[in-house]
């Protein structure tokens, strides 16, 4: 059956049964609204109302968009958890009923076509949980659906250390978007470095080492060691699923580059895989990484000519 058709007759929540719900615009504009006790919003700003103004600035700079994906998740935060269902409202609307829900913890993915390749598409990533909002732009690997954050400057948020309001969250998204063109076209030139720098085995081991020395020092409760790390691409099971899937590729391919590397990542990076507020900064502190260590070799091997 056609998933869009099911998700437009959906009508109840099974967060029991499913970790993760999808859902499309309507259905997630009818879960219940949460307010404060001055009866606004809890974050200032409605879920729907955060992918509203986005698909809005979209729509200003006339790009060809369309809501791909609404994921919404429970989690266990026991004063203020990820979805929480009003018994009252169900007497109304039915057991399990979407109008029941309240969903605290959202991650949306808006996919722009235009430029797009066979490869690449762009997608506009919005994040929405307890701690604040978040969004993120970048190329998206379309076989795969795997998400690039290529650059600090491809990514915003309003709360953490280099939080700004929310109003500023949506006026760098509109920045972003009234220079897509350009800023795709670096984002794909950044993809064109990883995908020329092949990486030997003894590098393969130096990454996984490091990745491992980036999650200690950040965990570690001396402050000198977790100061220096602000956020590490993996957590310690992650580094482990990423060995092994690294590991099986050089057995599958011989040799891999950079790309592979960080296609492996993004693979994780995924709604169902990593924490929703963790999908953002992991994914911008991985392309970081690896960017940030391309050699200078790298840039020159670009000029010498190949018969």
């Amino acid at each position: 059956m056609d998933t869009l058709a099911v998700l437009e007759r959906q009508r109840q929540f099974d967060f029991q049964k499913n970790g993760i719900e999808t859902m499309n615009f309507e259905t997630l504009q009818r879960t219940y609204k949460e307010n404060d006790i001055y009866n606004k919003p809890v974050q200032g700003i409605y879920h729907y109302q955060v992918i509203q103004r986005m698909m809005d600035i979209c729509e200003k700079y006339n790009l060809d968009y369309e809501v791909e994906e609404i994921f919404a998740a429970q989690n266990r935060n026991k004063t203020q958890p990820g979805v929480s269902i009003l018994p009252q409202v169900e007497q109304t609307h039915g057991e399990k009923a979407v109008e029941a829900h309240i969903l605290r913890r959202i991650f949306a993915t808006i996919r722009i076509k235009d430029w797009e390749t066979d490869e690449l598409t762009t997608t506009l990533v919005v994040a929405y949980h307890q701690d604040g909002i978040q969004a993120a732009i970048g190329p998206c690997v379309r076989i795969c659906h795997n998400q690039c954050i290529l650059s600090p400057e491809r990514s915003v948020c309003n709360y953490g250390k280099k939080k700004v309001t929310t109003e500023e969250v949506f006026e760098t998204v509109d920045g972003w978007l009234a220079n897509f063109e350009v800023n795709m076209n670096e984002d794909i030139g950044r993809i064109q470095r990883m995908k020329r720098r092949i990486v030997s085995l003894e590098e393969i081991y130096m990454y996984i080492g490091l990745l491992t020395a980036m999650r200690v020092a950040h965990d570690s409760s001396d402050r000198n060691l977790s100061s220096s790390v602000e956020t590490y691409p993996l957590n310690q099971g992650q580094i482990s699923q990423f060995t092994e899937e690294v590991l099986k590729l050089v057995a599958e391919k011989g040799q891999i580059t950079a790309w592979d590397l960080y296609n492996v990542a993004t693979e994780i990076y995924k709604p169902g895989k990593t924490d929703f507020p963790a999908l953002i900064p992991q994914n911008g502190a991985m392309a970081e990484l690896l960017l940030s260590r391309l050699p200078a070799e790298a840039e020159i091997q670009e000029a010498v000519p190949v018969n």
